[in-house]
C-alpha cells in the first residue's frame, strides 16, 4: 500500500499544482513596460503624420513655385522661385529616404487649394500674391518640423529636422527680405 500511496501522493501534488491559477502579480514594471510600448506607438504615429504633412507642404510649394516661373514677370521672383523648387526637391528625396527607412508611407498630394487661388490672380499681382502664400506654407512647415524635433527621441528625425529648418529658414529669409523691398 505503500509503495501505491507515495506516487499517488506526487500525481495528486502535481494536478493540484497545475490545476492552481497562479495570477501573475502585476507590478510595477509589467505596468511601466505596457504604458512605455503605448506611449511609443502613439509617437511613431505622431512622427509619421507630421512627416506625411510636411510632405505635402513641400509637394505645394514645388508646384506653385513652377506656377510662378511660367506666370511670373519679375526676375527676382523667377529666381527665388527656381531656388524654392530646387531645395524643396532636394528635400523631397530625403524625406522620401527616411520615409523609406522608417517604414512610412507618405502622401504624394498638394493643397489644391492654394494653387486654384494663384491660378486666379492676375499677372500684375501675381508675384505678391505668391511671395505671401509660399512664406506662408514654409512657416507652416518650419513649425511642423519644430513640433516633429520637440516630440521623437530618434536621431534620424532630429537630425532630418535640423537640416530641413535650416534651408527653410534661410529661403523664408530671403522671401521675407523679397517682400520687405520689393511690395
Amino acid at each position: 500500500m505503500k509503495r501505491y500511496l507515495t506516487p499517488l501522493l506526487i500525481i495528486i501534488t502535481s494536478i493540484c499544482l497545475v490545476a492552481c491559477d497562479f495570477d501573475k502579480p502585476e507590478n510595477e514594471n509589467y505596468l511601466y513596460n505596457n504604458e512605455a510600448t503605448s506611449k511609443r506607438v502613439k509617437i511613431n504615429i505622431e512622427e509619421a503624420k507630421v512627416l506625411s504633412d510636411v510632405a505635402i507642404l513641400n509637394e505645394t510649394v514645388i508646384s506653385i513655385s513652377q506656377l510662378s516661373q511660367i506666370k511670373s514677370n519679375e526676375y527676382h521672383v523667377k529666381k527665388i522661385s527656381s531656388k524654392l523648387k530646387k531645395d524643396n526637391l532636394k528635400i523631397k528625396r530625403q524625406l522620401s529616404d527616411l520615409a523609406e527607412k522608417k517604414i512610412i508611407l507618405l502622401p504624394n498630394s498638394i493643397d489644391e487649394t492654394v494653387i486654384n487661388e494663384l491660378l486666379k490672380i492676375e499677372e500684375n499681382s501675381f508675384s505678391e500674391t505668391y511671395l505671401k502664400k509660399v512664406k506662408l506654407i514654409l512657416e507652416s512647415e518650419v513649425a511642423q518640423l519644430k513640433y516633429l524635433s520637440n516630440i521623437t527621441n530618434d536621431v534620424d528625425f532630429k537630425v532630418l529636422t535640423v537640416k530641413l529648418l535650416v534651408t527653410l529658414q534661410y529661403n523664408l529669409n530671403q522671401i521675407q527680405n523679397i517682400l520687405k523691398t520689393n511690395y
